[in-house]
């Protein structure tokens, strides 16, 4: 097939089929062509209808995937892989076209994770732009020996987790618990990224698609409750048990999302949070902490390199010119 098939529901075994292949060109490439909110959407579908996905088979084989999300008001927010093996014939371009061709009126964007040389390549030679970067950052939580991945790399050493005596009287920092916190880490997760277009848009089944996964882990979920009961700020850490590049195999730590209701930003709670996630993944023993961070956040991008972390990889956002 060299037309895409653009469908908003995949067929079970065809989504099996479709993370074959981003399998495949993990291995191949040394990056994951797809987000997790992706692989979510491909398993689990769009319950809204906001996902389109345009799949080129090759007989029974998957050989070209895109994914678009569909925010109302945003361009479309998009992805492509090939199979390694049929890269080179075009099908890249086929599903960049498809990707365009039925975007919402809005327009359409797409990620070049890891800036491979393929992908770049792809979308440059198309003569799109880079409209948006997204950092990857690293820091060790203990000295990286030299015959390590990573090293040698002598691991800074974290501050305190202290709340300013103002906000320690009106918070309350805690694990989060299931079955009780959804509906209030919503609300505050809207909130904090109401000008995101991916983060903001976080459904409750989104959230319980998250805890049903393997890496899922409340305790490593740390809230900070008002004595309202809202939530003032959170972070939520995650552990990578394939090592996320940054070592052969042993688990590492990702800061997954740090978010600071409006009412509370300019408390230093976020770094309070950030350094009790931090903390707790250091207590794990994982050798790595690593995170995503908008490129143009100069005040986050700040605090991370404060506290030790270093720019390793960026994700690359394309928009047509």
């Amino acid at each position: 097939m060299t037309i895409p098939l653009v469908t908003d529901d995949l067929a079970a075994d065809l989504a099996e089929r479709v993370l074959d292949l981003a399998e495949s060109a993990h291995r191949e490439d040394g990056v994951a062509p797809l987000s997790e909110h992706t692989v979510l959407r491909v398993r689990h579908g769009s319950p809204d209808g906001s996902s389109r996905f345009h799949v080129l088979t090759d007989g029974d084989r998957v050989v070209g995937f895109g994914f678009v999300e569909r925010v109302s008001g945003e361009p479309d927010s998009g992805e492509i892989v090939v199979d390694p093996a049929h890269r080179g014939r075009g099908h890249g371009a086929a599903l960049l076209r498809s990707l365009r061709e039925d975007a919402s009126p809005d327009g359409v964007r797409v990620w070049a994770h890891g800036r491979t040389e393929a992908a770049v390549a792809l979308v440059e030679g198309a003569g799109w732009r880079t409209v948006r970067e997204l950092h990857k950052m690293r820091m060790p939580l203990r000295d990286i020996t030299a015959d390590e991945p990573g090293g040698p790399w002598t691991a800074p050493e974290l501050p305190e987790t202290r709340l300013r005596p103002e906000i320690a009287a009106k918070v309350e920092i805690r694990p989060f618990v299931v079955g009780s916190d959804e509906d209030r880490w919503l609300a505050t997760n809207a909130r904090a990224f109401a000008d995101h277009p991916e983060q903001g848009q976080l459904t409750l089944d989104d959230l319980l698609q998250r805890e049903a996964e393997d890496w899922f882990d409340p305790h490593g979920f740390f809230l900070a409750v008002a004595k309202d009961g809202t939530v003032a700020g959170f972070h939520w850490t995650k552990v990578h048990s394939d090592g996320a590049g940054l070592t052969d195999g042993q688990p590492v730590g990702e800061v997954y999302v740090v978010g600071v209701d409006p009412d509370w930003q300019g408390t230093g709670l976020g770094k309070a949070l950030t350094l009790a996630g931090l903390h707790h993944l250091q207590d794990a023993g994982l050798p790595w902490v690593h995170l995503y961070v908008d490129g143009d956040n100069r005040a986050a991008v700040g605090l991370y390199e404060a506290l030790g972390f270093a720019l390793w990889d960026t994700d690359v956002m394309y928009a047509p010119a």
